[in-house]
């Protein structure tokens, strides 16, 4: 283990820490933002599995980013079970965290689990309101409760806010594609 600032441990989440407390941070912890660059799923799983073992009194702020990933990670490899724990640790170290509640929101929605998922979306867009990703994401909590309106109305507002988003036609096609 080397003793390492806070901010040495960035490359893990990508959020920056104001908190510059001294912390032990196991060598092993560093090397997942290279699995995560080379988006190498599950070394990244691999990894801050082993960091989580070896690591002793990480600060909260950068458990909820170890778990956020963790839940990324698996999310990419179509393990949404423990995608939700994962996220659901995160937002237990940091619980106003909006990207760990739309991801759960999503793999929610792709377990086919509408209501859970759109709480968490709510919740989410009540901390960042009109984001297109999120108004994704509820879309597909609607589809999946058979909300095929309030679906098509989620996704008008994304693709008004960024045209990158498709149209409600094309999503909806996509969604179906999901199942």
């Amino acid at each position: 283990m080397l003793q390492a600032l806070v901010v040495a441990a960035l490359v893990i989440g990508g959020i920056a820490y104001i908190n510059l407390t001294r912390v032990r941070v196991p060598e092993v912890c560093q090397t997942a933002g290279d699995a995560l660059q080379a988006g190498d799923h599950q070394q990244v799983i691999d990894t801050l599995l082993q960091c989580l073992d070896e690591a002793e009194d990480l600060p909260s702020e950068l458990l909820a980013d170890i778990y956020y990933v963790l839940g990324n990670a698996y999310s990419s490899t179509g393990n949404h079970d423990q995608a939700v724990r994962d996220y659901t640790e995160a937002l237990h170290h940091e619980p106003n965290q909006p990207w760990a509640l739309n991801n759960r929101c999503w793999s929610y929605g792709l377990m086919r689990r509408g209501s859970l998922a759109l709480a968490d979306c709510e919740q989410a867009l009540r901390l960042l309101p009109d984001q297109p990703e999120i108004l994704d994401s509820r879309a597909l909590a609607h589809w999946v409760l058979g909300d095929v309106e309030s679906a098509r109305r989620d996704l008008d507002r994304a693709h008004r806010r960024d045209r990158s988003f498709p149209p409600p036609d094309q999503r909806f096609r996509e969604f179906e594609e999901m199942f």
